[in-house]
Protein backbone atom coordinates (compact mmCIF):
# COMPACT_ATOMS: atom_id res chain seq x y z
CA UNK A 1 0.00 0.00 0.00
CA UNK A 2 1.81 3.59 -0.94
CA UNK A 3 2.53 5.13 2.22
CA UNK A 4 -0.12 8.12 1.49
CA UNK A 5 -3.51 5.69 1.05
CA UNK A 6 -1.84 3.99 4.78
CA UNK A 7 -1.12 7.55 6.70
CA UNK A 8 -5.08 7.85 5.62
CA UNK A 9 -6.14 4.74 6.73
CA UNK A 10 -4.62 5.11 9.75
CA UNK A 11 -5.63 8.29 10.28
CA UNK A 12 -9.66 7.11 9.36
CA UNK A 13 -8.97 4.29 12.18
CA UNK A 14 -7.94 6.67 14.60
CA UNK A 15 -10.97 8.89 14.40
CA UNK A 16 -13.68 6.34 13.70
CA UNK A 17 -12.63 3.11 14.69
CA UNK A 18 -9.85 3.23 17.66
CA UNK A 19 -12.51 4.20 20.00
CA UNK A 20 -12.87 0.94 22.18
CA UNK A 21 -12.72 1.15 25.84
CA UNK A 22 -9.39 -0.29 26.22
CA UNK A 23 -5.75 1.36 25.60
CA UNK A 24 -2.60 -0.08 24.10
CA UNK A 25 0.60 1.79 24.93
CA UNK A 26 2.52 1.34 22.31
CA UNK A 27 6.01 0.16 23.34
CA UNK A 28 8.56 1.09 20.71
CA UNK A 29 10.12 -2.20 19.62
CA UNK A 30 13.67 -1.41 20.03
CA UNK A 31 12.87 -0.46 24.21
CA UNK A 32 14.86 -2.73 26.73
CA UNK A 33 14.35 -2.36 29.88
CA UNK A 34 14.93 0.76 31.28
CA UNK A 35 12.99 1.93 28.75
CA UNK A 36 9.72 -0.12 28.50
CA UNK A 37 9.81 0.14 32.76
CA UNK A 38 8.23 3.58 32.05
CA UNK A 39 5.45 2.13 30.11
CA UNK A 40 5.14 -0.09 32.45
CA UNK A 41 4.80 1.99 35.38
CA UNK A 42 2.39 4.35 33.03
CA UNK A 43 -0.03 1.55 32.53
CA UNK A 44 0.01 0.19 36.24
CA UNK A 45 -0.70 4.07 37.37
CA UNK A 46 -3.83 3.93 35.06
CA UNK A 47 -5.14 0.67 36.01
CA UNK A 48 -4.77 1.81 39.94
CA UNK A 49 -7.33 4.27 38.45
CA UNK A 50 -9.82 2.15 36.70
CA UNK A 51 -8.59 2.46 33.14
CA UNK A 52 -8.41 -0.30 30.82
CA UNK A 53 -4.59 -0.03 29.30
CA UNK A 54 -2.30 -2.45 28.61
CA UNK A 55 1.08 -2.20 27.10
CA UNK A 56 1.76 -3.80 23.36
CA UNK A 57 4.51 -7.13 23.97
CA UNK A 58 8.09 -6.64 21.93
CA UNK A 59 10.64 -9.11 21.76
CA UNK A 60 13.05 -7.35 23.96
CA UNK A 61 10.41 -7.83 26.98
CA UNK A 62 10.75 -11.98 26.82
CA UNK A 63 13.70 -11.75 28.19
CA UNK A 64 12.31 -10.54 31.19
CA UNK A 65 9.01 -12.03 31.42
CA UNK A 66 9.92 -15.20 33.46
CA UNK A 67 11.73 -12.91 35.82
CA UNK A 68 8.21 -10.52 36.47
CA UNK A 69 5.97 -13.70 36.08
CA UNK A 70 2.28 -12.98 35.85
CA UNK A 71 2.19 -8.93 37.35
CA UNK A 72 3.80 -8.25 33.94
CA UNK A 73 2.17 -10.29 31.88
CA UNK A 74 -1.08 -8.62 33.01
CA UNK A 75 -0.07 -5.50 31.38
CA UNK A 76 0.82 -6.72 28.37
CA UNK A 77 -0.93 -7.59 24.95
CA UNK A 78 0.18 -9.46 22.22
CA UNK A 79 0.53 -7.96 18.74
CA UNK A 80 -2.00 -10.35 16.89
CA UNK A 81 -4.34 -9.30 19.99
CA UNK A 82 -4.81 -6.23 19.58
CA UNK A 83 -7.94 -5.63 18.64
CA UNK A 84 -9.12 -3.06 15.28
CA UNK A 85 -10.71 -0.83 18.05
CA UNK A 86 -7.98 -0.54 20.92
CA UNK A 87 -6.86 3.15 21.37
CA UNK A 88 -3.21 2.86 20.30
CA UNK A 89 -1.12 5.55 22.75
CA UNK A 90 2.15 6.72 20.81
CA UNK A 91 5.09 8.17 22.70
CA UNK A 92 7.05 7.97 25.46
CA UNK A 93 5.75 8.48 29.35
CA UNK A 94 9.97 8.61 30.78
CA UNK A 95 10.34 12.40 31.94
CA UNK A 96 9.81 13.38 35.62
CA UNK A 97 7.43 15.70 36.21
CA UNK A 98 5.25 15.81 33.24
CA UNK A 99 4.94 11.62 33.34
CA UNK A 100 5.44 10.70 36.55
CA UNK A 101 6.83 11.85 40.17
CA UNK A 102 8.69 10.24 42.99
CA UNK A 103 4.66 9.21 44.36
CA UNK A 104 4.20 7.73 40.97
CA UNK A 105 7.69 5.89 41.75
CA UNK A 106 6.80 4.30 44.72
CA UNK A 107 3.54 3.15 44.07
CA UNK A 108 4.91 1.19 41.24
CA UNK A 109 8.32 0.22 43.04
CA UNK A 110 5.71 -1.35 45.87
CA UNK A 111 3.22 -2.51 44.28
CA UNK A 112 4.86 -4.20 41.12
CA UNK A 113 8.87 -4.50 40.93
CA UNK A 114 9.43 -5.30 44.80
CA UNK A 115 6.80 -8.29 44.56
CA UNK A 116 8.54 -9.47 41.69
CA UNK A 117 11.58 -10.37 43.67
CA UNK A 118 14.06 -8.31 41.18
CA UNK A 119 14.83 -6.14 44.07
CA UNK A 120 15.46 -8.48 46.54
CA UNK A 121 18.88 -8.53 48.49
CA UNK A 122 19.14 -11.84 48.90
CA UNK A 123 19.78 -11.88 45.05
CA UNK A 124 22.61 -10.49 45.00
CA UNK A 125 25.72 -12.64 46.23
CA UNK A 126 26.78 -11.70 49.49
CA UNK A 127 30.23 -10.37 48.30
CA UNK A 128 28.52 -7.91 46.37
CA UNK A 129 26.26 -6.28 49.02
CA UNK A 130 27.55 -2.77 50.01
CA UNK A 131 26.83 -0.81 53.18
CA UNK A 132 26.47 3.52 53.48
CA UNK A 133 30.19 3.52 53.78
CA UNK A 134 30.26 2.22 50.13
CA UNK A 135 29.86 3.43 46.80
CA UNK A 136 28.21 1.73 43.74
CA UNK A 137 29.85 3.10 40.42
CA UNK A 138 27.26 1.97 37.25
CA UNK A 139 29.50 2.61 33.70
CA UNK A 140 27.33 2.08 31.02
CA UNK A 141 29.71 0.72 27.74
CA UNK A 142 27.64 -1.79 25.43
CA UNK A 143 26.09 -0.50 22.25
CA UNK A 144 26.90 2.92 23.80
CA UNK A 145 30.16 2.27 22.61
CA UNK A 146 29.98 -0.51 19.62
CA UNK A 147 27.37 1.65 17.66
CA UNK A 148 28.91 4.79 16.09
CA UNK A 149 25.24 6.57 16.18
CA UNK A 150 24.99 5.84 19.77
CA UNK A 151 28.70 6.71 20.70
CA UNK A 152 27.86 10.61 19.03
CA UNK A 153 24.77 11.07 21.01
CA UNK A 154 25.67 9.19 24.29
CA UNK A 155 29.58 9.78 24.80
CA UNK A 156 31.00 12.12 27.05
CA UNK A 157 34.37 11.76 29.28
CA UNK A 158 33.79 9.04 31.97
CA UNK A 159 36.55 9.72 33.52
CA UNK A 160 36.11 13.89 34.16
CA UNK A 161 32.61 13.03 35.23
CA UNK A 162 33.46 10.44 37.61
CA UNK A 163 36.39 12.71 39.50
CA UNK A 164 33.51 14.86 39.90
CA UNK A 165 31.07 12.55 40.96
CA UNK A 166 32.93 10.98 43.86
CA UNK A 167 34.21 14.46 45.06
CA UNK A 168 30.21 15.14 45.11
CA UNK A 169 29.54 12.05 47.00
CA UNK A 170 32.03 12.18 49.68
CA UNK A 171 30.72 15.87 50.13
CA UNK A 172 26.96 14.27 50.87
CA UNK A 173 27.72 10.87 52.67
CA UNK A 174 31.21 10.94 53.75
CA UNK A 175 34.76 8.98 52.96
CA UNK A 176 34.58 5.71 50.73
CA UNK A 177 35.40 2.85 51.91
CA UNK A 178 35.03 0.82 49.04
CA UNK A 179 33.80 1.39 45.40
CA UNK A 180 32.30 -1.35 43.30
CA UNK A 181 32.45 -0.57 39.46
CA UNK A 182 29.33 -2.17 37.91
CA UNK A 183 28.75 -2.05 34.02
CA UNK A 184 28.37 -4.19 30.59
CA UNK A 185 32.10 -3.56 29.80
CA UNK A 186 33.70 -4.73 32.83
CA UNK A 187 37.09 -5.62 31.09
CA UNK A 188 37.39 -1.78 30.23
CA UNK A 189 36.72 -0.42 33.05
CA UNK A 190 39.44 -2.68 35.09
CA UNK A 191 41.56 -1.62 32.14
CA UNK A 192 40.83 2.10 32.36
CA UNK A 193 39.39 2.85 35.99
CA UNK A 194 42.28 1.83 38.31
CA UNK A 195 42.08 5.60 39.55
CA UNK A 196 39.11 5.12 41.27
CA UNK A 197 41.32 3.54 43.71
CA UNK A 198 42.72 6.65 45.03
CA UNK A 199 39.50 7.53 46.55
CA UNK A 200 38.78 4.62 48.11
CA UNK A 201 40.57 2.32 50.54
CA UNK A 202 39.17 -0.94 48.63
CA UNK A 203 38.63 -0.69 45.00
CA UNK A 204 35.98 -4.33 43.35
CA UNK A 205 35.08 -5.01 39.65
CA UNK A 206 31.90 -6.90 39.39
CA UNK A 207 33.23 -9.37 37.07
CA UNK A 208 31.71 -12.82 37.84
CA UNK A 209 29.38 -12.35 35.32
CA UNK A 210 26.24 -11.53 37.00
CA UNK A 211 23.20 -11.14 35.22
CA UNK A 212 21.87 -7.67 34.72
CA UNK A 213 19.18 -8.82 36.60
CA UNK A 214 21.33 -8.85 39.66
CA UNK A 215 23.23 -5.63 38.64
CA UNK A 216 19.84 -3.97 38.87
CA UNK A 217 19.35 -5.30 42.51
CA UNK A 218 22.95 -4.82 43.46
CA UNK A 219 22.13 -1.00 42.15
CA UNK A 220 18.62 -1.05 44.03
CA UNK A 221 20.35 -2.34 47.66
CA UNK A 222 23.13 0.69 46.96
CA UNK A 223 22.34 3.53 49.44
CA UNK A 224 25.27 5.74 47.45
CA UNK A 225 24.69 5.20 43.96
CA UNK A 226 27.11 6.94 40.92
CA UNK A 227 24.91 6.76 37.75
CA UNK A 228 25.39 6.11 34.25
CA UNK A 229 23.54 8.47 31.51
CA UNK A 230 21.17 5.28 31.45
CA UNK A 231 17.65 4.14 31.71
CA UNK A 232 18.62 0.87 33.40
CA UNK A 233 21.03 3.35 35.62
CA UNK A 234 18.15 5.56 36.48
CA UNK A 235 16.27 2.39 37.62
CA UNK A 236 18.45 1.52 39.95
CA UNK A 237 18.73 5.14 41.37
CA UNK A 238 15.10 5.81 41.88
CA UNK A 239 14.66 1.86 43.82
CA UNK A 240 17.73 3.06 45.82
CA UNK A 241 16.26 6.20 46.42
CA UNK A 242 12.81 5.07 47.58
CA UNK A 243 14.05 1.95 49.05
CA UNK A 244 16.87 3.34 51.81
CA UNK A 245 15.39 7.64 51.45
CA UNK A 246 18.19 9.04 50.51
CA UNK A 247 18.24 10.48 47.28
CA UNK A 248 20.65 13.00 47.40
CA UNK A 249 23.54 10.09 48.11
CA UNK A 250 22.37 9.14 44.14
CA UNK A 251 24.77 10.97 41.90
CA UNK A 252 23.69 11.13 38.12
CA UNK A 253 24.94 13.32 35.28
CA UNK A 254 22.85 16.41 34.01
CA UNK A 255 23.85 15.16 30.49
CA UNK A 256 21.76 12.44 28.84
CA UNK A 257 21.87 12.22 24.75
CA UNK A 258 23.50 14.75 22.70
CA UNK A 259 20.68 14.73 20.57
CA UNK A 260 17.73 16.02 22.73
CA UNK A 261 16.86 19.08 24.67
CA UNK A 262 20.64 20.06 24.08
CA UNK A 263 21.78 17.22 26.07
CA UNK A 264 19.45 17.38 29.47
CA UNK A 265 18.62 14.55 31.29
CA UNK A 266 14.43 14.44 31.78
CA UNK A 267 14.24 11.51 33.31
CA UNK A 268 16.22 12.36 36.93
CA UNK A 269 14.42 12.65 40.02
CA UNK A 270 15.30 16.59 41.14
CA UNK A 271 15.75 14.91 44.48
CA UNK A 272 19.13 12.99 43.45
CA UNK A 273 22.75 15.42 43.63
CA UNK A 274 22.93 16.38 39.98
CA UNK A 275 26.65 16.55 38.18
CA UNK A 276 25.17 19.74 36.53
CA UNK A 277 29.05 20.31 34.64
CA UNK A 278 32.50 18.49 33.85
CA UNK A 279 35.53 20.09 32.78
CA UNK A 280 35.12 18.88 29.73
CA UNK A 281 31.54 19.93 29.33
CA UNK A 282 30.29 16.51 28.10
CA UNK A 283 31.78 17.07 24.91
CA UNK A 284 32.53 13.84 23.12
CA UNK A 285 35.90 12.85 23.64
CA UNK A 286 38.24 11.19 21.43
CA UNK A 287 37.76 7.31 21.45
CA UNK A 288 41.00 6.28 23.18
CA UNK A 289 39.66 8.79 26.61
CA UNK A 290 36.29 7.38 25.91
Amino acid sequence: MHWRARRALDGFQDRWVRRGPRTVLWTQPTAHLGNFLYDWMHAFDQRSRGVDMVCLRTPPMDRWLPIFGASARDLLVEPDAVRLTDRREKGLHNEFGPHFDDSDLARFLEGFLEPSGILDPERVPADLRVTERDVVVNVRRGDYVTNESNWRNYGFDVDDYLRVALARSVEVGGPIRRILVVSDGIGWCRDHLGWLGEHCDVLDFEDTGQPPEVHLGLLANAPRLVLANSTFSYWGGYASAWRFGTPEQVLAPWFHIRSALGGAAWQLDPRWSIVEDIPSGWALPPREHS
